[in-house]
């Protein structure tokens, strides 16, 4: 096991638990707390995230970052640049499965979003509900499965890198589309994820 893939670990680690406490002890309290979030703020928050949207792409798709690095370094790779081929296909193959991953999460676990769990005056927890949508967060997994092999590649920059995925899911849980734990587990999902593939970069220069 190379270092990179030890600390990604550790991480997924680390997020899967905070999510667990999250889900037992975090995630009702906080979700009724913002309730009271007013309105105005709730739509200057989306207009952010919205913005970060359509500069990520995702009215085309959400996998259109990724297949563009995968396809940048298929083509790097029959140019034969070993180096930049790897580390396209590392950053582009770890975004797509963690977003496709995280994906195909939902639908088992049918989670109510927080403000549908609050629609009826009183928060209740519901998991395995026929169109629950809530965990992981798909928002939160496509910025953190950028971060995490960005943050490899280039680990003296992480501490900028790591400013916009926690924004994101922030702004996703503070307007009660999403707990905290679905957050959380979409960290989780993304630093695992990225530590499968790690193995693609192993000896490379670090920048």
């Amino acid at each position: 096991m190379t270092t990179d893939q030890a600390i990604l670990l550790r991480s997924a680690l680390i997020a899967a638990g905070l999510a667990l406490v999250s889900i037992l002890v975090l995630d009702g309290p906080l979700a009724v707390t913002l309730s009271a979030v007013p309105d105005e703020a709730r739509r200057a928050i989306n207009q952010g995230v919205m913005a970060f949207e359509w500069l990520f792409g995702f009215r085309v798709s959400v996998y259109l970052y990724g297949g563009v690095l995968v396809l940048a370094g298929l083509a790097a790779l029959a140019w034969k640049r070993g180096i930049a081929a790897r580390l396209l296909l590392f950053t582009g193959l770890a975004h797509v499965t963690a977003r496709f991953a995280a994906d195909i999460m939902k639908p088992p676990f049918s989670r109510l979003r927080p403000y549908e769990a609050l629609a009826a005056g009183s928060w209740h927890d519901t998991w395995f509900a026929p169109v629950g949508n809530s965990f992981p967060s798909g928002h939160a997994v496509h910025f953190w499965s950028l971060f995490f092999p960005l943050a490899v590649l280039f680990p003296r920059y992480w501490k900028p890198l790591v400013v916009l995925p926690v924004l994101i899911s922030a702004a996703r849980v503070a307007v009660n589309h999403h707990y905290l734990s679905d957050v959380l587990a979409s960290a989780a999902v993304a630093a695992l994820i990225t530590a499968a593939y790690a193995r693609m970069i192993s000896g490379r220069a670090r920048a």
